[in-house]
């Protein structure tokens, strides 16, 4: 292409278990092997066996032995290797960026969640968090944000940036592995009746308990029903999952997961009869546009940004409103012709959000953040 660029990049979420803003990296860099442009993937110790890595255009490049202080590695070890590697911008896809870098720098962040809902994180933790989140974006070029709730979230936190923020939604499920068969997919996962899921990162603000009280209305109504909660358990203060659920009477009901693979992932989007994301925060609900890309009916909360971004495509409920989300899945698991509709809805929109689009637009704001 015509003004080729040797791009940085702090690929450590591609390290350990990869989540939401893993998979955004590596569905960016994954569109990004097919430009001319170089990519310096920099991770804390030994590279991941991670496929997108596996490109002539892509470098990964060691820094420590792993295990290092994230600080100590993005402040100490990383600034002095990018200097004398000379790319012409940086970019740092989860929130904080190297405030000793004197380089172009772009910082992507999905939510502001450490300021609006702090009682999420531990006292110092969340501290932290804030002073190098603004650090970051204050020594930022600019500032990727996925959803117009976050745009409007980070110029009502930081007027002085909205030139700054541009707005890059992200794309559909275009990495995971094909579907199986439903039936295939119901097999494997010894699904017999009605079969529900939620997925991601467990959270407080992500109402696991509303959802649990609504199953246990629903149980008595729909012989056979299984919640499946898919994601690691990261609440604060720590909820006992397994206590709420003994406490509901739901041990043959509901199935903590925890954090599972993507072809596991993918046989619970194909066995699923509803998928339900209650989250009254969240930044874009990547999950929700996957689930909604393989034909999965929706119950989603109506605060934004998925009350946004899923208008027509899902049941919108209150999240804390248990009855309301009772309500919601009875109708979904009863009403086929509703089901039928959310699920073309679901894939029309899931249609619009492009990987492609994503990385092209992330792109092009890496390269005017190099030639400013």
């Amino acid at each position: 292409m015509a003004d080729r660029l040797l791009i940085g990049i702090d690929a450590r979420e591609l390290q350990g278990r990869p989540t939401g803003t893993g998979r955004y990296l590596r569905n960016l860099l994954r569109e990004w092997q097919k430009t001319g442009d170089i990519f310096l993937a920099y991770v804390d110790g030994p590279p991941p066996l991670d496929p997108v890595l596996d490109h002539p255009n892509i470098r990964p490049r060691s820094l420590g032995r792993g295990g290092t202080r994230g600080l100590v590695w993005r402040e100490r070890l990383l600034p002095p290797v990018v200097l004398a590697d000379a790319p012409d911008v940086f970019f740092s896809p989860a929130y904080s960026c190297p405030l000793r870098l004197d380089l172009p720098r772009v910082t992507a962040v999905h939510d502001l969640s450490f300021f609006s809902h702090p009682q999420d994180f531990p006292l110092l933790d969340g501290l932290r968090r804030r002073l190098l989140t603004a650090l970051s974006l204050r020594a930022s070029r600019a500032i990727l944000v996925c959803s117009d709730f976050t745009r409007r979230e980070l110029i009502a936190r930081f007027p002085d940036l909205a030139p700054a923020a541009v707005l890059v939604p992200l794309g559909r499920d275009e990495d995971l592995p094909p579907s199986p068969p439903r039936e295939e997919a119901r097999r494997r996962l010894s699904v017999q009746g009605p079969y529900v899921i939620t997925v991601g990162a467990i959270l407080n603000r992500r109402c696991l308990p509303e959802l649990l009280h609504a199953v246990a209305r629903l149980v008595p109504r729909h012989p056979g029903l299984v919640l499946d909660v898919v994601g690691e358990n990261r609440t604060h203060p720590r909820l006992d999952l397994a206590a709420l659920v003994a406490r509901l009477g739901l041990q043959g009901s509901v199935h903590i997961s925890g954090f599972v693979s993507d072809p596991a992932v993918v046989d619970r989007y194909a066995a699923a009869d509803a998928a339900v994301f209650l989250s009254e925060y969240e930044g874009f609900g990547l999950p929700a546009m996957e689930a909604a890309a393989r034909g999965v009916p929706l119950v989603v909360s109506r605060e934004p940004s998925l009350g946004e971004i899923f208008t027509s495509a899902a049941l919108r409920v209150s999240p804390r409103d248990e009855g309301a989300v009772a309500s919601a899945l009875d109708r979904l698991l009863r009403d086929s012709a509703l089901r039928r509709r959310l699920i073309d809805a679901g894939r029309d929109l899931a249609a619009r959000h492009s990987w492609a689009e994503t990385a092209a637009r992330t792109r092009a704001v890496l390269g005017r953040a190099a030639r400013r």
